[in-house]
């Protein structure tokens, strides 16, 4: 009975060892964020408990002082935590 022929499996492997190398000498770095981007993200959720702390003390009367109809500091405050917390996810 004939014998079929047998596979190369060290050359394939090899081929594929060398693409993966070539593949992984190409990638660059992973981008990082501006050494600003930090800071700011912070800034940005301390801000915003500030201004719902200073709302809740003061009645709403302040820190924008034209704007007391409602909860309207207290929704200033929460979109300025939500900026700083949309941040973090572009923080590399």
């Amino acid at each position: 009975m004939p014998e079929s022929k047998k596979r190369k499996k060290v050359v394939a492997a090899e081929k594929i060892k060398a693409r993966r190398t070539t593949e992984t000498q190409h990638t660059q770095l992973p981008a990082q964020s501006p050494r600003w981007w930090a800071p700011v993200m912070v800034a940005f959720a301390i801000i915003g408990l500030l201004v719902i702390v200073t709302a809740y003390v003061t009645n709403g009367a302040w820190p924008i002082p034209g704007l007391t109809n409602g909860n309207i500091n207290l929704f200033v405050g929460i979109g300025l935590m939500l900026v700083g917390f949309l941040m973090t996810m572009g923080w590399k």
